[in-house]
């Protein structure tokens, strides 16, 4: 495991060819400044981007309008509904959809059993999302504004805290924060196990290229 930024990150957006996150940074003169970095799957390479090449890999084309609307562009993670929507989600479950000229569709706050959910993982005309507060993720219909189905929670210990999801094929990888792990559930048979344990929080998986990365409290990490 190799660490590749050591700063504090705020927020990764991954997209097919690679991952985009914004990390705080302090000048000279003690004021915290928020700078934006890339990584480019083909070329293996991280690099610094301007704000408005972060905005568009995270909002598409209508970036400039979407973030506007949004106010916090930094915090929400975001993901492409299958009609082309752009649904972007906060911590504390606010979410909003937007068509794909810029204009908002829906705006609504996703909760279940009163917690927040967060982050969002699409599959196909449906999200998933993670419930850390009660142990548990949800699929979540945005068509029907409802939720489907919830794995874990309860008396089950398969999650503790989940705080993001990645859909690969017909995987679910799911970070944990309070048992340090990355979790797979198989969407089809419902059968989870364990990927990857660390030694502190983890935040996020990262699977592009082929190339796997996480995001643990010390900073982001490329995997063996």
């Amino acid at each position: 495991m190799q660490n590749v930024f050591s700063g504090e990150i705020l927020n990764i957006t991954p997209f097919k060819q690679g991952f985009v996150f914004a990390a705080k940074d302090t000048k000279q003169d003690d004021k915290l400044v928020v700078n934006f970095y890339g990584y480019d799957a083909a070329n293996d390479a991280f690099s610094h981007i301007k704000r408005n090449v972060f905005l568009k890999v995270k909002f598409g084309y209508e970036y400039e309008d979407i973030a506007k609307q949004l106010g916090d562009y930094v915090s929400c993670d975001v993901g492409v509904l299958s009609d082309g929507k752009i649904m972007a989600i906060f911590p504390n479950g606010e979410y909003h959809i937007f068509n794909t000229d810029g204009t908002v569709n829906i705006s609504s706050l996703l909760t279940y059993h009163g917690s927040s959910v967060c982050d969002i993982a699409v599959d196909g005309n449906y999200i998933w999302c993670a419930v850390p507060n009660e142990n548990a993720i949800i699929k979540y219909s945005p068509r029907e504004g409802r939720i489907l189905l919830r794995v874990g929670g309860g008396e089950t210990t398969a999650f503790e805290r989940p705080s993001s999801l990645c859909m690969l094929g017909g995987n679910l990888y799911i970070c944990n924060q309070a048992s340090y792990k990355v979790r797979v559930l198989n969407v089809q048979t419902n059968s989870i196990r364990d990927y990857r344990v660390f030694n502190e929080k983890v935040y996020k998986y990262i699977n592009v290229g082929g190339r796997e990365f996480v995001w643990l409290k010390s900073g982001l990490y490329r995997l063996d």
